[in-house]
């Protein structure tokens, strides 16, 4: 009898120690979770202060003088103006007359051409009489709000009008930036198209029968309560936005608008594409074969998505996988590559995607002109410049959700089936695609081939 109260209470003592053990670290990771919350709030917060710095010393027409020397060198954009000269000249004095095409990619981030096809593209649409501010002007203050995230009244005061002009050309042009060049630049493809967008897939990435991939993005945003829809998995308020890209990485579907509360899988079965693909538009009227099988064209997903005939994903992590489906998730996974770095370009390039504090209501219109813009950008090879991804390199980390398994269609299962018997059976060297013609961090990613490393040896064996 004594023996088992000694016994009962060791295991007690041990059950407490336990559960003591496991407050202290709860508490010291709460504290840790804390304190790097503190530390990523100083940061953004050096962040803003850096750029507001950056941009007024940018933003700084030099000073006028009444006399100049016979043969001065180009002034600098870049200089402050003096206390007593109005600053709403900025655009006529600088801007126009003395931006060298590095100027427009550091204060823009596009290009001089780009900018003018887009006031080209928009006028016929501009049509207030009431407002006193040109075109050109009003886009300058859409493209600095997009890619610099610079705020309403900094804007104002840099283009000489009132944050509330500001405001209204801001949410104007958007409106006529997603009504006009949305079907210009971001279009449902028609059935030539798709076979276009497979075929130079196919030699991009390797993957046949893919005519694009599709990913979610979630974009800071201020909440108005800790309890409404705007909050992610991750604890942070954001909105989403769902793109399919091709594998140049040029956006040809977008979905805006859901909160950050709701997973991918049910913004892709609230979207247009859904429907789109449940009624075969994604298959041909003559259905391509492959190994002798009739097969429309797919997407590929991640494990937030749905398995469905159109749309592809990787096989779920298992001991039990053969080398076979193990190969084809490698494959499936690089070729996924476009999406994730057409995301990363579009938040640096348009940097209110990293977070927006604008109106709710507005932030739909502008997530949709960024999207545009990007592939406008991207189909006039506009430089991307690498510093601006080291802007936003301190994003908060993105949702990773799991779609449930009833949601899979099981005729999907024969579609991953046939594609990674078709990819097993082709040599090595085709595996990973035989020419890259994407962005740099959309390509650079690619694995080396067998055939590539043999190569290369013997390369090195003739140079010795």
């Amino acid at each position: 009898m004594e023996s088992s109260m000694k016994k009962a209470v060791v295991e007690r003592r041990s059950m407490l120690l336990y559960l003591s053990m496991r407050r202290r670290e709860k508490i010291r990771k709460a504290i840790m979770d804390k304190r790097m919350e503190i530390q990523r709030h100083i940061r953004h917060r050096m962040y803003i202060l850096n750029k507001m710095k950056r941009l007024a010393h940018t933003f700084q027409p030099p000073p006028s003088s009444p006399s100049r020397p016979s043969s001065p060198s180009r002034p600098s954009p870049m200089r402050h103006y003096s206390s007593a000269e109005p600053k709403s000249d900025w655009w006529e004095r600088v801007v126009t007359k003395e931006f060298q095409p590095q100027d427009w990619l550091n204060t823009f981030h596009l290009t001089k051409d780009t900018f003018d096809q887009l006031c080209d593209q928009v006028r016929p649409e501009v049509k207030d009489p009431t407002c006193h501010v040109s075109l050109e002007k009003r886009v300058a203050m859409v493209i600095l709000r997009l890619a610099t995230n610079l705020d309403y009244l900094s804007i104002g005061d840099l283009l000489g009008t009132s944050s509330t002009t500001v405001i209204k050309c801001v949410r104007d042009l958007c409106n006529i930036i997603v009504t006009v060049l949305k079907p210009l630049f971001i279009h449902q493809p028609s059935e030539q198209e798709l076979e276009e967008i497979a075929a130079a897939f196919n030699t991009q990435w390797g993957f046949p029968h893919c005519v694009g991939v599709i990913d979610s993005l979630h974009i800071s945003v201020k909440s108005q309560s800790q309890t409404s829809d705007d909050w992610n998995s991750k604890g942070w308020p954001s909105t989403v936005v769902q793109g399919v890209v091709n594998g140049h990485g040029q956006f040809w579907d977008i979905c805006v608008g859901f909160p950050g509360s709701t997973d991918d899988a049910t913004i892709l079965q609230g979207s247009e594409l859904w429907m789109l693909a449940r009624e075969g538009g994604l298959s041909p009227k003559t259905p391509h074969k492959l190994m002798g099988q009739p097969l429309g064209y797919v997407l590929l997903g991640d494990a937030a998505f749905p398995l469905q005939t159109w749309l592809l994903k990787c096989y779920p992590e298992s001991p039990q996988l053969t080398p076979q489906q193990r190969a084809f998730n490698t494959q499936l996974s690089h070729a996924r590559t476009p999406i994730e770095g057409t995301f990363r370009r579009l938040k640096a390039r348009w940097q209110c995607l990293k977070r927006n504090n604008s109106n709710a209501a507005l932030i739909p219109l502008m997530t949709q002109s960024c999207c545009i813009l990007h592939n406008m950008c991207e189909m006039n090879n506009d430089p991307f410049m690498e510093k601006w991804l080291e802007e936003t390199s301190q994003s908060l980390s993105q949702p990773c959700d799991l779609a449930p398994a009833c949601l899979d269609d099981s005729n999907g299962e024969a579609v991953r089936s046939l594609l990674c018997d078709y990819l097993h059976q082709l040599p090595e060297s085709q595996k990973q695609g035989s020419t890259h013609t994407a962005p740099p961090d959309l390509a650079d990613s690619r694995p080396v081939t067998l055939s590539e490393c043999a190569e290369a040896v013997n390369i090195l064996t003739t140079l010795d």
